[in-house]
């Protein structure tokens, strides 16, 4: 596999110790499985390089481009103003890493995925720009890119918007996928894949010498992290100025190191504390083999490494309970979490703790627990599964149909999404009624006076029962109607953990659930019709490019899914504000599938004037969605809320983009009275028949329209 991994967070040799933790995980994954892998690591644009500009200094020093540990490390520039960071740097780091891509491009590197990591704004950025490539994406939540930052409005729905749209989700904390599932992010596309620790580096070594590297003796506590107010690096500073003869250690640097020496000095322990500075990575097993507990004091955590690095070394832990502090010291072997958050209760914590800090095989023994197999199991599934939707995505092409679909007549054909009675807030696999083939009969009987052969797509609940299936496969027997597959996932089998809202999107399966699926339904049809089933509707309208090798392997020709100016992003589904309303052909190496989208535009609100949709070449071309538009609403060729006269202007609109065929669409629950929100009584039914037998009469006489069947559309591609 070939992935780009990109992130603000990762070190570089003017700030080695920062994103350790990004580092760590990719270097544990490559020592599990093989990748080719390269690393977008941007900075911050800044234009001076002397040390007395600090931090900003580093950004200065950094290197463009770097190797470490045998990986390329790049690292671009990208400007935020101040005072604008928050609002700006997605953009931006879009830009950068657009620009990057280039460059690999132009050295003929290419990539299955990106794997992003900190959630906002670096994964708003991947997202976007893996969208605009076709590429899958994976974007990690890390603590405060999901604690803090959503309190902020704006970045907030970015947010959401990109756990919404990219293609995993992973969060190195049990407490940070709650905080995104109260975001709005879909709970089964989360996966928790906590952080390790490297037993081989991070292992106890002789406290005596260690603590003498660090000029102490006695009882020894150590505070890690960043000199920032959030780690209370004071209140563990106030806790030892309560315990006699207590030292502590400080490693770390940052905007709060004078006013802890201040603090430090104020409190009259100013020997007993030590400010170490930045520690190096590989200094820090020596730290905390020095140390008989590491107190960590943080308002806010993602999954805190230097507890598991710690405990591996032998001391026993102190955290209050911020992040994945809880889940990490989850055993008394371990430590302690303090559920108050002051000085005083870290003091009662740590004198408690030195009294039974001398066994120092306990921590060791809880921290084993915690390797990185695990996680680079977890790591590795991901990572299949997006290269292998990479990869079929990256096999089919779109081109248009064959020249012969074309008429001076309009053309129509009508198709109903047949399907079981369920909450549509809910994608339960048992709790579902069919319909009465009555309420579908009034629709077909309609269709038959109007000489109409409607396309049905049956799901499989129908297509399993006697009395449904049977009534349909009399109707296709007598040629009153045809018949394709219509996959609900939830209620298709093989029933799996792929549940909810999110993997109802038929494109969000693996691969191999998909197939099985697929084969599934083909069976059940095949039983009830005698036949082999040559068309398919996704559920949900849930299809991306990926899918179409999948259909053309299990004998799929003909695929009607997309909704041409509909974007079902916001739980995961797809994006088709910005398709076009023409057929394509989807070639893939299994063979081509020809796609037939539901006809769609969006109007103006309140009035009955649609915008042209069909500006991008047909298919599921990739790049820029259209921009969701408040003042307009996406309305597709259905009697579904629609009236007449919506339905005769969309006609109109989409006849002057030279549409060959147009496809007008309904769903089966629509004509079951509760069926929907569309059906809520039976005047609602009447309503929906009223307007489709005025649309259908009007198609013809004033438009010397043409309603074609199925086999017809079919005819036309075999030409």
């Amino acid at each position: 596999m070939r992935f780009l991994v990109f992130s603000t967070l990762y070190p570089n040799a003017a700030a080695p110790t920062h994103g350790v933790f990004v580092e760590n995980r990719l270097r544990a994954f490559l020592r599990d499985y093989d990748g080719d892998v390269k690393v977008i690591a941007p900075v911050p644009w800044f234009p001076f390089k002397h040390a007395r500009f600090g931090k900003y200094a580093r950004f200065a020093q950094a290197p463009h481009r770097e190797i470490r540990h045998g990986l390329d490390v790049r690292h671009p520039r990208y400007l935020i103003p101040p005072k604008a960071a928050m609002r700006i740097s997605p953009d931006a780091l879009a830009s950068s890493l657009r620009q990057s891509i280039h460059q690999l491009t132009e050295e003929n590197w290419d990539f299955d995925f990106i794997d992003a990591h900190y959630a906002y704004p670096d994964g708003v950025a991947a997202t976007k720009i893996a969208a605009e490539l076709g590429k899958p994406v994976v974007v990690t939540a890390r603590g405060s890119d999901v604690t803090l930052i959503p309190d902020f409005a704006a970045p907030r729905a970015r947010l959401l918007e990109t756990m919404n749209k990219a293609d995993a989700l992973i969060a190195v904390a049990g407490a940070l996928k709650g905080n995104m599932v109260a975001l709005g992010a879909n709970e089964q596309k989360i996966r928790v894949l906590r952080n390790g620790v490297d037993l081989d580096l991070f292992k106890p070594s002789d406290q005596a010498r260690a603590k003498a590297q660090f000029n102490v003796t006695g009882p020894t506590i150590a505070s890690v992290g960043h000199l920032v107010e959030r780690k209370g690096h004071d209140l563990v500073i106030r806790a030892a100025a309560t315990i006699p003869n207590v030292n502590l250690l400080i490693a770390g640097d940052g905007e709060e190191r004078r006013e802890l020496t201040r603090l430090a000095n104020a409190l009259n322990i100013a020997d007993r504390v030590h400010f170490l500075g930045a520690i190096a990575h590989e200094r820090l097993p020596d730290l905390y083999s020095a140390s008989d507990l590491l107190v960590l004091a943080s308002s806010r955590e993602g999954w805190p490494n230097v507890l598991l690095e710690a405990m591996a070394c032998g001391a026993r832990c102190i955290a209050t309970k911020a992040g994945g502090s809880a889940e990490v010291i989850s055993s008394a072997d371990a430590g302690e979490i303090v559920p108050e958050r002051t000085s005083g209760a870290l003091a009662e914590a740590i004198t408690r703790n030195l009294q039974i800090s001398k066994d120092r095989s306990a921590p060791r023994a809880h921290a084993k627990a915690h390797s990185w197999s695990k996680t680079t199991a977890g790591m590795k599934q991901i990572f299949d599964e997006l290269t292998a939707r990479s990869k079929r995505a990256a096999s089919v092409y779109f081109r248009e149909p064959l020249r012969s679909i074309t008429s001076a007549r309009p053309r129509l054909i009508v198709t109903v999404d047949t399907e079981e009675l369920f909450d549509w807030r809910h994608f339960d696999s048992t709790s579902y009624s069919l319909p009465d083939t009555q309420d579908i009969n009034a629709f077909q009987a309609l269709c038959e006076r109007e000489n109409v052969k409607p396309h049905y797509f049956l799901s499989y609940p129908l297509l399993t029962d006697k009395k449904t299936s049977g009534y349909f496969s009399e109707k296709s027997a007598n040629r009153n109607l045809s018949a394709g597959l219509h996959l609900h996932s939830w209620v298709t089998p093989p029933q799996s953990d792929s549940s909810g809202a999110y993997y109802s999107y038929q494109k969000n399966l693996s691969g191999d659930a998909q197939r099985e699926k697929l084969n599934a339904l083909i069976f059940a049809f095949e039983k009830a019709f005698g036949a082999q089933p040559l068309s398919h509707r996704a559920g949900r309208y849930g299809i991306s490019s990926a899918c179409y090798p999948i259909l053309a392997e299990c004998g799929i020709t003909y695929d009607f899914s997309p909704s041409a100016a509909f974007d079902f992003s916001s739980d995961g589904g797809p994006d088709f504000s910005a398709v076009s309303n023409h057929p394509f052909v989807a070639e893939t190496p299994n063979g081509s599938v020809y796609a037939l989208p539901v006809c769609g535009a969006r109007a103006i609100r309140h009035t009955s004037t649609f915008l042209n949709q069909d500006q991008n070449a047909p298919g599921l071309h990739t790049g820029q969605p259209q921009r969701r538009r408040n003042w307009t609403r996406p309305m597709r060729l259905s009697p579904e809320g629609a009236q007449t006269v919506e339905l005769k202007a969309l006609t109109k609109s989409l006849l002057a983009s030279r549409l060959p065929i147009l496809t007008f669409t309904l769903h089966s629950t629509s004509l079951t009275v509760g069926g929907n929100a569309y059906a809520h009584d039976k005047s609602s039914v009447d309503r929906i028949l009223n307007v489709t037998s005025a649309y259908f009469d009007w198609f013809r006489s004033e438009l010397d329209g043409e309603i074609i069947p199925f086999s017809e559309f079919a005819k036309l591609t075999d030409t």
